[in-house]
């Protein structure tokens, strides 16, 4: 089944509401992409920003946590207080401490402020001997020398640091307060090569999560260690859980999934233990706002698109009636109804087109009469060439018999005038060919030179010296003669003398020179024949002319000249394989 094609009507209209439709949509679409990508920028720059003033804080908050420990680890008079209170403790024997040794390092513990609040610092010396900066009434610390974490610290390097995260609070009074605590512990030696020590600093996690309250919501901040484990969060239910790992640390932001929620991830590294932060933005927080904007503005979209198509459909149904007229007069016209006429006019382009068309139909049917006269006096015009035709074509076939005759009464000199003179009739009258190959021009010029010598009773010798590569080549006809023309009659002032014509090939030339021993010309006279002075009807300036019209600016003709020495005149003709191809074949008969 073979569908009608659309009119030219209806592909007008289905261009122009396409014309309407694809800009509107890919307004929408670049807009929704455009709006996104802002939003998304934005959101970054808001989680940048949250994580730079966590970072600040957190940093301080760690940095001063290791500075406690630097302040009792370094601290002479601290170490001195230790080792008197622990030796005095090993003496005793009686598991009791030093009241005086105790008090002088509690009031040290007591005098170290920290950044952020509440801290708990705890000694741990050998033999169950610890100090604290809190009370341990009804709090027995002694189950810290069994914890996992202290048999791997102790098989590790001397002052060595251990970022241990989120533990629960071993101070039982404080539980309820800070449930969780954020805790360090360094490893030392009271003396060298003896039993180890261990400092412990503990934070409450809640001093983190006041940082990362701030920006509850949008974004979530949260404290990871080194193994992506959930340190401190705004929701504390978050705490000890898995963060969604890094996929790329080269970009500045990541999308990630994490509790079946796309997240917008940014993460800050922290110069402590391979710590780190994390800010989580919900993807469909920040481009939430975008739904609701797009389909308000595709509504709006939609109503203006079917109020500009109805109108666009009925300005064009008015416009295009015109031009439907118009094909409708001429599939009329096509069917052989010339009298038919549109009847469209107006002041528009459509109404001149109208008016145009039916002056036109007019004017054909004046050309018609017109045509059937002009065919009547061609034909007899035809008759007329064809009885003009056979008036060179007599006297040609009658100067060959003339030449026969002679020739048969032993005049052969003055047959062989006739013959040059009939071969030259001939190369007038054949015009069939616009190239010739070299030596027909060449054998055309020496039948001129044989009847310019009758003419004159001068004997001008013509020389020709023609590379046998350079015969078959095709040139222009009636190029040389010209040339030769000049020579004969301005160079030899129609005297005695010779005339020489060489050829040879130069690639991508033919070169053609044509010389006479003849006067020569002065500047002056030189200047004149450059600028086209007429030469027995065809100037030097004409030959050059043609030539450049056939080969354009490939072609060169230069002329030297000297008094007394005789004209040069050489051609460069560009060589064209094709033409001297096909006229070699024509030549030849092929």
């Amino acid at each position: 089944m073979r569908y009608p094609l659309l009119s030219w009507r209806q592909k007008l209209i289905l261009t122009s509401l396409l014309c309407l439709v694809v800009p509107s949509v890919i307004t929408l679409v670049m807009l929704g992409l455009y709006a996104k990508n802002e939003l998304k920028v934005k959101a970054v720059e808001k989680a940048e920003q949250a994580l730079e003033v966590a970072e600040l804080y957190t940093s301080n908050i760690m940095q001063d946590m290791v500075n406690a420990f630097n302040s009792i680890q370094y601290d002479s008079e601290t170490i001195t207080d230790l080792r008197v209170a622990w030796n005095k403790y090993k003496q005793d024997g009686t598991g009791k401490v030093d009241f005086f040794s105790f008090k002088r390092i509690a009031e040290k513990l007591d005098r170290i402020t920290f950044f952020g609040g509440h801290t708990y610092v705890t000694i741990l010396l050998p033999d169950g001997l610890y100090f604290t900066n809190y009370s341990t009434y009804n709090n027995d610390l002694s189950f810290m020398y069994e914890e996992p974490w202290m048999a791997e610290l102790s098989t590790e390097p001397t002052n060595l640091t251990k970022w241990l995260g989120t533990q629960p609070n071993y101070v039982k009074s404080d539980t309820e307060k800070y449930p969780n605590l954020v805790t360090i512990i360094r490893k030392f030696q009271l003396y060298n090569n003896r039993d180890n020590a261990y400092i412990i600093l503990s934070k409450p996690e809640n001093q983190f999560r006041q940082i990362f309250s701030k920006y509850d919501g949008d974004p979530v901040l949260m404290l990871l260690d080194a193994n992506g484990t959930v340190v401190s969060h705004s929701d504390a239910a978050q705490i000890g859980l898995a963060a969604p790992p890094r996929t790329s640390f080269d970009a500045s932001y990541e999308f990630v999934d994490w509790n079946g929620s796309e997240y917008l991830s940014i993460g800050h590294a922290l110069p402590f233990a391979g710590w780190s932060l994390r800010s989580l933005t919900p993807y469909e927080n920040v481009i939430s706002n975008i739904g609701s904007l797009f389909n308000r503005f595709f509504v709006v979209q939609i109503a203006f698109f079917l109020l500009f198509a109805l109108l666009l459909f009925y300005f064009l149904n008015q416009w295009t009636k015109p031009v439907m007229k118009l094909a409708r007069t001429a599939t009329k016209v096509e069917k052989g109804f010339l009298d038919e006429r549109s009847g469209v006019d107006g002041g528009h382009e459509v109404g001149y087109l109208g008016l145009a068309f039916d002056r036109m139909l007019d004017r054909i049917q004046e050309m018609i009469v017109r045509v059937e006269e002009e065919q009547t006096r061609k034909r007899m015009a035809e008759l007329e060439l064809l009885q003009a035709q056979i008036n060179p074509h007599f006297l040609f076939n009658t100067l060959n018999s003339i030449r026969m005759q002679v020739i048969l009464k032993g005049e052969e000199e003055i047959g062989g005038i006739i013959g040059s003179l009939s071969t030259l009739l001939r190369m007038t009258i054949n015009r069939n060919n616009e190239f010739i190959p070299l030596h027909e021009e060449v054998a055309t010029i020496e039948h001129y030179m044989q009847l310019m010598n009758f003419r004159h009773h001068e004997k001008v010798e013509l020389k020709i010296n023609l590379a046998s590569d350079t015969l078959l080549i095709a040139i222009p006809r009636f190029t040389l003669q010209p040339l030769v023309e000049n020579a004969y009659i301005h160079g030899l002032r129609q005297k005695r003398g010779v005339i020489r014509i060489t050829a040879w090939r130069q690639p991508p030339y033919l070169l053609v020179e044509i010389q006479d021993d003849g006067t020569g010309l002065d500047e002056e006279k030189m200047a004149s024949l450059r600028s086209g002075a007429p030469v027995s009807g065809i100037g030097l300036k004409n030959v050059k002319e043609r030539l450049q019209i056939l080969y354009g600016s490939l072609f060169e003709m230069e002329m030297t000249s000297a008094p007394g020495i005789g004209t040069t005149i050489t051609l460069r003709i560009p060589l064209k394989q094709k033409e001297e191809t096909d006229y070699v074949q024509s030549d030849t008969g092929g």
